[in-house]
Parts: C-alpha cells; structure tokens; sequence
C-alpha cells in the first residue's frame, strides 16, 4: 500500500485492503492462536490455574487475602480504575474461585486480558464463559472482537450478531459490524449499525469516523464532510483530518485536501498522498506537480514519492504508445 492509502475507488479498496485502517475499532488485540469456540472443554480447576497468570497468588495472596466473592469483585471494580490491571486479574481470578461457573466473571477475566494485550488468554476467558453460558452476550462479543481484529470476519459476524440477539446494548458489535458490512458493500446496513452504536454512545468519536468513511465509500461526500467536521469540531482526530482529505480529494479539491492532510503529517507526506489521489483520479497535471514537489521536499529520504513518479511516468508512456 503506498503511503496514506489514499485510493477512493472500489477497485483500489479491493486490492488495497490495508484500508481498513481508515476505520477506528475501540478494541487493541494483537493474535489469536488455537481460539476455536469448539475446543474441548477443560475443567474449572484448570481453567482458574491457567488464568490467574504468572506469580500472581505469590505476589498478592498474602498481602491482599479476600473472604468473599463480593469483596473480591470490589476490590477487582477498585484495581482496575487505578489502573492496577494485575491486581484486578488477581481479584477477579480470586472472585472467580468462589463460584467457578460465573460466565460473568470469566468474561470480565477476557476483557482483563484484552486490556492486557494478551489475546490468547483473552479468548480462553471467553470460551470457558461460553462453556458455562453458550449464549452470554458480553463474552460472544468479545470472542467476535477477537476473529474480527485477526481478519476473520465471517467468525466476527457470527459471533457479534449472535451477541445482539440477546438484545444487550453492545455499542462495540454494533460498530464492528458496520465496517464489516462496508467491506461487503453493504452500505445501508453499516449506516444502520452506525446510527444504532452512536445512539449508545453519541459523543464517540470512533463510531462518527466510520459512519463518515462509510459514506465516503458509498460517495456520499457531503454527508461525509459532516460527520469528520463534527469530530474535527470537537477537538481534533488525526484520522478525521485524513479521511476529509480522502474526501476532498476524491472530488479533485487538491489544495483543500493538501491542507486537511497537513493538519496530520509534514509536507512530503501531504504532498505525496494528494498526488496519489490525484493519479487515481487520472489527473495527471496535478499528479505530477504534487508528486514532484513530495520528491523536492525530501529528494534524499521520501523514496516513496519517487515510485510513485516513475509510476506515473510509465503509465503516461504507454499512453502515447496507444
């Protein structure tokens, strides 16, 4: 993908899918290995020992003795504000040892673990809450978040929809969902999922962005324009700034998109992604002023905009040839 991403057609979505990450998705999980919902069941034992992690009852068991499951669910709600996410692990797995079929415990053991950017130990947590409650809503959304972050977007929807049918308000699956239905071109039904998430949430930032890049792809610019201002006007977005700029582009506002990129990177940078956009759009003239001037910016160091150059340059070639 070069630079910015800055492609508006279909087309160039479908072979750039690295353009996802124009969405904002409220979750931070890095892998997920072995995470099948179908795997063997294990047993309760073995499920707290595997999530209590490392050293944690010798690091707090003494100090921090807990008589109930109350108490130890307090004291986890405590340590999780502080930010302390260990010490909350460690009371949670406590709560967890005093009733050891709580799908609701086990599912906050999951977003403990998700917080924790541990994303194995995340899914297992939310597994053994299924075991127990097939249907609880919190840990199938979470099992969804997860197949979602690793590309598996077919085990996202299954998992995130299942979620919404208990009737729970899961602002998150709802927001998920709607990028899922952009990918597929399914633009009303992202807007729809859109629209609900930010009735749950209307000051999220996240969720505006991507009802905004949804209906930039569905190229409705205005409306778009809307929505990142709206986020703009709040106090700034770096990827509400760039998503304006794809906008204005798009409709071959070059200079306006120029600033609306420099509001977010240097001067190479906003250069070079205008002059992609301008390419895309077969506007070769401004292609190439804004191209060249990317290269006179950095000539030792932006080899990107170099490649997109020569790019242009053959592509006119084979023009006159024809």
């Amino acid at each position: 993908m070069i630079a910015y991403g800055w492609q508006r057609q279909r087309e160039m979505r479908m072979k750039y899918p690295q353009l996802k990450n124009f969405w904002i998705i409220a979750i931070t999980v890095t892998c997920l290995h072995g995470c099948s919902v179908t795997s063997p069941a294990h047993e309760s034992d073995a499920a707290i020992s595997e999530l209590s992690g490392e050293n944690l009852d010798l690091l707090f068991a003494t100090e921090f003795p807990v008589a109930s499951k109350d108490e130890a669910l307090a004291k986890a709600a405590k340590s999780y504000r502080a930010g302390e996410l260990d010490k909350a692990q460690f009371f949670l797995v406590s709560a967890l040892k005093f009733d050891k079929g709580d799908a609701d415990v086990l599912a906050q053991i999951g977003y403990l673990h998700v917080q924790k950017d541990d994303s194995l130990l995340a899914a297992r947590a939310f597994r053994y809450a299924l075991q127990q409650s097939p249907g609880h809503a919190v840990a199938l959304e979470g099992m969804g978040l997860l197949y979602f972050k690793v590309g598996n977007d077919a085990e996202a929807q299954k998992h995130l929809e299942s979620a919404l049918e208990s009737g729970a308000h899961l602002w998150r699956s709802h927001n998920v969902l709607g990028v899922i239905a952009d990918r597929q071109e399914n633009f009303d039904i992202a807007q729809s999922h859109y629209d609900t998430a930010l009735e749950m949430q209307p000051m999220a930032d996240a969720e505006l962005i991507n009802r905004g890049y949804s209906k930039y792809l569905n190229e409705n610019y205005h409306a778009a324009e809307l929505d990142f201002r709206a986020v703009i006007e709040r106090g700034g977005n770096d990827k509400a700034w760039r998503n304006l700029g794809l906008v204005y582009a798009a409709q071959g506002w070059y200079e306006d998109a120029l600033e609306a990129f420099l509001q977010v990177g240097d001067e190479r940078d906003a250069y070079n992604a205008t002059g992609e956009v301008a390419m895309e759009n077969g506007d070769i003239q401004e292609a190439l002023y804004f191209l060249t001037e990317a290269v006179r910016l950095s000539p030792t160091y932006f080899a990107l905009a170099e490649k997109n150059l020569d790019q242009l340059q053959r592509n006119r070639s084979r023009e006159y040839l024809n």
